[in-house]
């Protein structure tokens, strides 16, 4: 979400182990002379750029003389599915030079990465490994696709470039078949500035199957001094700005605690582009609509080089991100994207401004798209696939309705989220109200809110299709007010910093509002703030 102004009314190093098999595939037999034509993930071959283990050699063939240890911004996991899960990690011996590379020698166009997984953290049984070949042209990240793995089982991982060894990383596969049980986390809107990282350093120490991150992974302003400076100093408009921005960020070590700890399921909202941009419009940019595309471009590569996402590198300003993982036949992850394809938000004064606040006619007298025909269309099937108990919706804007005017006024709506988009709203409540027991998670607000999404919103006659849970923002500025006296169907609201876990049983959704007490604090107190259950069949909440 834009720049909402509230209105009146460590893991430890672990030495890298090797059999004698493994020792001897693991030779450098030479420096790369590659002019990186090939795709990154490639083996020798440049047919791939999210590398599968069963297309990969063991043999590096691309070396590069390192100075310092490469894996200063961590290790991740992500979208795992039941056979297999993403591994991620990006060289950077220096992880701040301003040119965006990292500290990656100049001449370093293809270098090589060991990776194993093990089924034990000491590494005595090997269960996969292989070489990633990691291409300047991609920011020298690592995609790997480790495949062949067992289903809802704990996995081990590591990375090594010569001499230097990563992080342990630990990786959960889905469960198959019948599952009894999933537990998430949801975060959003982490602005390193304005807060410590206390939420991912309580999240770290939980028990959980994957963290859904619904957006604002970086924000895009200029880097402001204080205690967590981020670089660039200017607003981020190229990609090494990007790279530059989300290497400040991955260098927080609870960010790369939770991230080694758990796999990740990501999607984007504003700010890994710009505040409020919609579509192909990219407010606060200038200059022409191909500049404002090179914009968008610069920070789709950046988001995809810098996420353990199973997705190919974006062509330009174009990715496909929505996608849906299964847990067994307990439920459906159905993550969106709700930025790429939208039209422009009604009442907006010009195409230069994000002030996307109030209300006109446009609002309910023209139908803009949110999803764009093909997302909806996909979102639809994926809806009625069936098989599953529970249909979790990675929503990340807030969907119910929110009224934002004075008690006493008119009414006034953030225009970028839902409430800008009521008949494309109106098409997804329609979709939801056809599946089973639909939960939408929301981000982006910068509150922790329980809403029930009404077939007719702010209508409180009308059925209740699903309820929202909207996490809390992990450090980014509060929005303070009081939305409840133009809200109905507002359960809770909480101004607080924090995440939201949730427990999902055949039975019964269990959702958790962990808050933290001092944000500006990394070691400050976590606790519960209010725990709510949905049960099977039954869309209404209720206060545990």
């Amino acid at each position: 979400m834009g720049s909402k102004q509230p209105r009146p009314a460590g893991i430890d190093r672990r030495q890298f182990i090797t059999g004698a098999s493994a020792v001897a595939a693991l030779v450098v037999t030479g420096c790369s002379g590659d002019d990186g034509g090939g795709g990154a993930g490639s083996a020798g071959t440049g047919s791939s750029t999210t590398a599968s283990a069963s297309n990969q050699t063991s043999t590096t063939l691309h070396s590069a003389k390192l100075a310092a240890d490469p894996f200063t911004l961590g290790v991740a996991s992500g979208d795992p599915l039941p056979d297999s899960v993403i591994l991620w990690t990006r060289l950077a011996p220096d992880a701040l030079a301003v040119d965006g590379r990292g500290g990656m020698p100049a001449d370093a166009e293809s270098v090589d990465v060991v990776w194993e997984v093990a089924a034990d953290d000491r590494f005595t049984q090997i269960v996969t490994s292989g070489v990633f070949t990691a291409e300047a042209r991609h920011g020298h990240s690592v995609h790997v696709d480790a495949s062949g793995l067992k289903p809802g089982t704990d996995h081990h991982y590591r990375f090594r470039v010569g001499e230097w060894q990563s992080p342990v990383g630990r990786a959960r596969t889905l469960p198959d078949g019948s599952a009894e049980r999933l537990r998430l986390a949801v975060a959003n809107c982490q602005m390193l500035e304005t807060g410590a990282y206390a939420a991912y350093r309580h999240m770290a120490g939980q028990d959980l199957d994957l963290v859904l991150h619904l957006g604002d992974y970086i924000y895009e302003y200029p880097g402001v001094p204080g205690a967590r400076p981020s670089l660039p100093e200017t607003m981020v408009v190229s990609l090494a700005d990007y790279r530059l921005r989300y290497a400040s960020y991955h260098l927080d070590p609870d960010l790369q605690a939770a991230h080694a700890r758990f796999p990740f399921v990501v999607t984007w909202d504003d700010h890994e582009v710009a505040n409020n941009y919609m579509g192909d419009s990219v407010p606060g940019t200038g200059g022409s609509p191909q500049e404002q595309l090179d914009r968008k471009a610069a920070a789709y590569q950046a988001w995809w080089e810098n996420l353990p996402v199973r997705i190919d590198p974006p062509e330009g300003p174009a990715l496909a991100v929505h996608r849906s993982f299964t847990v067994g036949d307990l439920a459906r992850l159905h993550v969106l994207d709700e930025r790429q394809h939208s039209e422009v938000p009604p009442c907006r004064p010009d195409p230069e401004s994000t002030i996307d606040f109030g209300d006109c006619e446009a609002r309910e007298g023209e139908d803009r798209t949110r999803l764009g025909a093909d997302q909806e269309a996909w979102l639809e099937g994926s809806l009625a696939e069936g098989g599953v108990t529970w249909n979790l919706v990675g929503n990340p804007v807030v969907l119910a309705g929110v009224d934002s005017g004075a008690a006493d006024g008119d009414a006034a709506y953030y225009l970028e989220v839902w409430d800008g988009f009521p008949q494309a709203r109106n098409r997804l409540t329609e979709q939801l109200a056809g599946s089973s027991n639909p939960v939408v998670l929301t981000g982006d607000y910068h509150q922790g809110m329980v809403l029930d999404v009404h077939r007719t919103p702010f209508d409180m006659s009308s059925e209740v299709v699903a309820p929202e849970f909207m996490a809390p923002p992990i450090s980014s500025v509060l929005f303070g007010q009081d939305v409840s006296p133009r809200t109905p169907h507002l359960r809770e609201q909480l101004n607080s910093h924090g995440y939201l876990s949730v427990e999902v049983t055949p039975d019964r959704l269990t959702a958790s509002f962990q808050v933290v007490a001092d944000v500006a604090d990394a070691a400050s107190a976590v606790t519960t703030a209010s725990t709510w259950t949905v049960d099977a069949g039954d869309p209404v909440t209720r206060r545990a």
